[in-house]
């Protein structure tokens, strides 16, 4: 899929967004309306970013984010709307070439780099494993998704869909859409679970 040379970015501060990943938003800021109707009108693609720093309250993008494709939209009578998101790439913002009122930045796609199939499998099982014993025990719920996690065979985008769907954490989340290197993105998320497990239970 093409991507435009610049795209809208909503900023929000609990919501990354991963390649495959489907992200359901709901638009009622006058600003992220205009966006929306933009993007609508063009190539139906923007950007949700995390805040620069992220417990800030500011509007500043962090410079690497998740673009996703518009799937649906469902306008409702006030103006607001209803949207799902399915993520298309990583990217990062090389320049910011507007800010009001919505930020609009230059992108270039981030692609993942290549690592060794062999260690790549073996953590992608670990994963696999881990995901597997944290629903049994009750941390997460994937009664629905461990089948089809279990059969994906593209490696790169099991560490997204699991980062996207079990990981709590939104600086690990940022911090592992950031990584390019596989070997080390699965690592990461094998962490990121690992930590999530061991941690005080709710309820």
């Amino acid at each position: 899929m093409e991507l435009p040379d610049e795209v809208g970015i909503m900023t929000l501060p609990n919501a990354i967004l991963f390649p495959q990943a489907l992200l359901p938003l709901y638009i009622f800021e006058p600003r992220y309306r205009a966006m929306l109707k933009e993007s609508l009108e063009s190539q139906r693609m923007f950007a949700v970013a995390l805040p620069h720093h992220a417990a800030s309250t500011s509007l500043v993008p962090n410079r690497v984010a998740g673009v996703g494709l518009i799937r649906a939209c469902v306008d409702k009578p006030d103006g607001s709307s209803n949207l799902i998101l399915q993520g298309v790439s990583r990217v990062r913002f090389t320049d910011f070439v507007q800010e009001k009122p919505y930020y609009v930045g230059r992108i270039e796609v981030l692609t993942t780099e290549e690592s060794d199939a062999l260690e790549v499998e073996a953590l992608s099982v670990k994963v696999l494993e881990m995901i597997g014993t944290m629903h049994d025990s009750g941390d997460i719920q994937a009664e629905g998704i461990l089948k089809f996690l279990n059969e994906i065979k593209d490696y790169d985008a099991l560490a997204d869909i699991v980062t996207y769907s079990f990981i709590e954490d939104v600086t690990s989340k940022q911090e592992i859409l950031e990584t390019l290197n596989l070997r080390t993105r699965l690592r990461k998320v094998i962490v990121a679970l690992r930590k999530q497990s061991s941690g005080p239970k709710m309820g």
